[in-house]
């Protein structure tokens, strides 16, 4: 009976709790560049099917083409131990869950190797699905939202899409300047800006004793290189470019001089272990650590540092006027608490037990 129970009690679970993308794509090769039907094509790809975040042991990997003849090889690797399996034949790949499925501080990756051939029928300049990586739950359904494919035009090299995101890179002399972008505090100089959405955006460049300089750049999914001279300020000028940025790619050189900075207020450097946590001073967000925080009042300021995973911390430091205190610290991670799995469980445990009771009073 109580064996019954915990098997019913599974299958709820197993019904209930959705599937969440725990893999990622990377290094996709095709080739050739330009295929025609019948011709031979060779595909190659690395999985991180679990990096920080275990993979599932009731879900599977699939891999699956539209290419003839397909040979898959394949090696898992867990944390730099290569294990090289079988040769599969057949236009699907699956790897169980169980297979990939270790603790959330292993890494697991699936280096893949695909050849087959464009179909005699692929007509010219049609997309054919060479390779689709998705992620299939406990009921054997896909899980859409971790579907990726790569296609390829039949008869032409297909176009190189232009990605959505791209870089800044920004330096000063002297070195150490306060960077904001969009007016939020990214770091100090010299640093890289990476993953900036495509369109217009605002650097700004701050430095105690400094005239600030601002400039808009345009992202257009390439690399920007910022390289900024700044000068001590005066009391009839300002910061002004010695260039314009004219895209993805281009550089500008920046000189600039201004009026005499007050020393009235004082700085803030929060480095935290892990980095990526948000910065708040008395309440309000100020950046991302490592960041430093300028133009604070002196006296005591309330940090809160935030990050996913990861205790909150708040404390207190003092800020003198002219210098910049250093505040360093690490984050703790949180204790697991019972989340939706845990809910899920427990009703249906009370279920059963009502189905349970129903029955043995009727008796």
């Amino acid at each position: 009976m109580y064996s019954r129970t915990f098997w019913l009690i599974a299958l709820v679970v197993l019904l209930l709790v959705p599937g969440a993308m725990a893999f990622s794509v990377s290094s996709v090769t095709i080739s050739p560049d330009t295929m025609d039907a019948g011709d031979p094509v060779n595909v190659t790809a690395t999985v991180y099917a679990a990096s920080g975040t275990s993979f599932s042991s009731y879900d599977d990997l699939q891999f699956v083409t539209a290419l003839d003849d397909p040979i898959w090889v394949y090696t898992v690797i867990i944390d730099r131990v290569e294990n090289t399996r079988p040769n599969e034949r057949g236009k699907i790949l699956t790897l169980a869950g169980y297979e990939l499925s270790y603790p959330a501080k292993d890494e697991v990756i699936v280096r893949l190797s695909l050849k087959g051939q464009v179909p005699d029928s692929t007509a010219t300049g049609s997309n054919i699905s060479v390779l689709k990586v998705q992620e299939l739950d406990a009921r054997s359904h896909v899980i859409t939202s971790t579907m990726t494919e790569y296609t390829h035009l039949v008869g032409m090299p297909t176009p190189t899409p232009t990605p959505a995101y791209g870089s800044i890179t920004v330096s000063s002399n002297p070195r150490g300047a306060t960077v904001y972008l969009d007016n939020t505090i990214r770091g100090i100089t010299p640093m890289s800006l990476d993953a900036v959405p495509n369109g217009r955006h605002t650097v700004l460049l701050r430095a105690e004793g400094y005239a600030d300089y601002t400039q808009d750049v345009s992202v257009d999914g390439g690399f920007t290189d910022i390289q900024v001279t700044l000068y001590t300020r005066t009391p009839t000028q300002t910061a002004t470019p010695a260039a314009t940025p004219a895209g993805a790619g281009a550089t500008t050189a920046i000189t600039g001089t201004g009026t005499p900075v007050s020393a009235s207020t004082g700085s803030l450097s929060v480095t935290t272990s892990p980095v990526g946590a948000l910065v708040y001073i008395d309440g309000k967000m100020k950046g991302i650590s490592p960041a430093t925080i300028p133009g604070l009042t002196p006296g005591t300021h309330t940090i809160r540092l935030i990050l996913d995973g990861y205790q909150d911390l708040e404390t207190t430091t003092d800020i003198t006027a002219g210098t910049t205190s250093e505040f360093v610290t690490g984050l703790s991670k949180t204790k697991p608490t019972p989340g939706f799995e845990g809910a899920v469980v427990l009703a249906a445990v009370a279920l059963l037990m009502a189905i349970r009771h129903q029955k043995t009073g009727k008796r």
